[in-house]
């Protein structure tokens, strides 16, 4: 009875396999990438949309922590009930639903009177952010053949990059100093993104076929699979195996014990999904404060150095490509990219130095994405099908747990303005977080480049 599903199922990748890349993976990829555009067009803002609540507000250090990180609890609880609902109702459903949420959540903010609304808005439109992201990565790694996923993966980091640049156009508009300004037509930009989407992706977004098969539902793998090949222009023929058997307490037994075979896998995710979270939400807060000092007396206004700070995300994004694609495995890529990033966390601690405090910046900002890319690589591939989305989201849960904390750890450690202690605390931090996921969170996981998925 166990051996008919894993037996169909892998009927499912070798059809995919012989499909190959093409029409359908694209269009679903794009769809997906949607959601990471929308994300980061959220994300991007947290920073100076706080500061600008502080300051309309008259808000002390400890309201400023709280508003900071309120929206990463949010983040934290949407990614732990995403696993529920992408295993059980499907990979699509906490995509649409985290659609809707950002909108409803963005015009919340736009309309608060208070901080108190504000944060609970805010809140909203991180659990709708949380909510999609392992649904979306398990997404295309049920779709796409075994070589093809980094690849694949790798439009959504591109999409991040898009997201990022149309967040500062939307900055530049209404926080040019990002501090003060119109920030509640800056809620409303940040929302247009996932209002075009949601009803591109309610037609158009299919499960995947490997959920059909988890669920018995026959007739939707042959659908799927038939699409997948005509839109791939590759005349394969799926033949209908026997379907599984429906879900019973057996296969709930079924499930406890393959999540008790992958814990240690598990465990190092989570401390990879926590180090990679922790380095790019904290620099994400971090980074605005930090160029609005550097910015003083410059020629270039803060959003401009902001924009030319994310545009080295495309660099990124191809040299994240390039990397993934080295012969090494994803455990020694991960531990190089640990080690410099942690160069270059010291090189920002050389607080007056003003080169040394650039070209920290531009190495974090180009390895965050080799980084955040080779993790969630690695997560899509190690977990089995039947688990696949709530292994994801209870690693993603860990990691939002690093999101939630960094901006507040700023807040709460921030010394005196341009001064030497400034962010120290939190850069040494980052430096330990670093150390341990790099040592510790590596040396649990299993090398799955180049495996077929379980």
């Amino acid at each position: 009875r166990t051996c008919r599903p894993a037996a169909n199922q892998k009927a499912v990748y070798d059809f995919i396999e012989e499909a190959g890349v093409g029409s359908y993976q694209i269009e679903q990829v794009l769809l997906v990438a949607c959601f990471f555009f929308s994300e980061a067009a959220e994300l991007e803002v947290i920073s100076p949309l706080t500061t600008a609540w502080r300051l309309e507000w008259a808000l002390v250090t400890d309201q400023v922590a709280l508003l900071a990180s309120v929206g990463y609890l949010g983040f934290a609880a949407g990614t732990l009930l995403a696993g529920i609902l992408g295993d059980n109702f499907g990979r699509r459903v906490p995509i649409l639903l985290g659609y809707l949420g950002v909108m409803a959540g963005s015009f919340g903010m736009w309309s608060a009177p208070s901080p108190l609304v504000v944060g609970v808005f805010r809140a909203l439109t991180g659990f709708s952010v949380g909510i999609g992201v392992p649904a979306s990565l398990t997404t295309i790694a049920e779709i796409a053949p075994a070589k093809s996923r980094a690849m694949l993966i790798s439009v959504c980091y591109a999409a991040l990059a898009l997201g990022g640049l149309y967040a500062d156009l939307g900055l530049y508009f209404f926080l040019p100093d990002l501090k003060s300004g119109d920030w509640r037509s800056l809620c409303l930009w940040s929302a247009v993104p996932a209002a075009i989407a949601f009803p591109i992706a309610l037609f158009e977004l299919e499960d995947t076929p490997i959920f059909h098969l988890l669920k018995g539902d026959t007739e939707n793998v042959k659908r799927v699979l038939s699409k997948m090949a005509e839109r791939n222009d590759r005349k394969v023929q799926w033949t209908l195996p026997p379907a599984p058997a429906r879900t019973s307490a057996a296969d709930t037994a079924d499930v406890l014990a393959l999540f008790k075979s992958s814990a240690v896998p598990l465990l190092g995710c989570a401390m990879l999904d926590f180090a990679y979270n922790f380095t790019g939400f904290g620099c994400g807060y971090f980074f605005p404060l930090f160029i609005s000092e550097l910015a003083e007396g410059a020629p270039i206004p803060p959003v401009g150095e902001l924009v030319l700070a994310n545009l080295v995300a495309f660099p990124a994004f191809y040299l994240s490509t390039q990397v993934l694609n080295l012969d090494f495995g994803y455990k020694k890529i991960l531990v190089g990219i640990g080690l410099i990033e942690i160069c270059a966390c010291l090189c920002l601690m050389q607080a007056g130095v003003p080169v040394l405090e650039i070209l920290g910046i531009f190495i974090l900002k180009l390895m965050m994405v080799s980084f955040s890319q080779t993790v969630n690589v690695v997560k899509s591939e190690t977990f089995p099908s039947k688990i696949r989305v709530s292994a994801l989201s209870v690693s993603g849960t860990c990691g939002r747990m690093g999101a939630l904390l960094a901006p507040a750890l700023i807040e709460e450690t921030r010394g005196a303005p341009n001064s030497p202690e400034e962010f120290r605390v939190f850069l040494s931090i980052l430096v330990a977080v670093l150390v341990i996921a790099a040592s510790v969170g590596v040396s649990l996981l299993p090398e799955s480049k180049g495996k077929s998925l379980a």
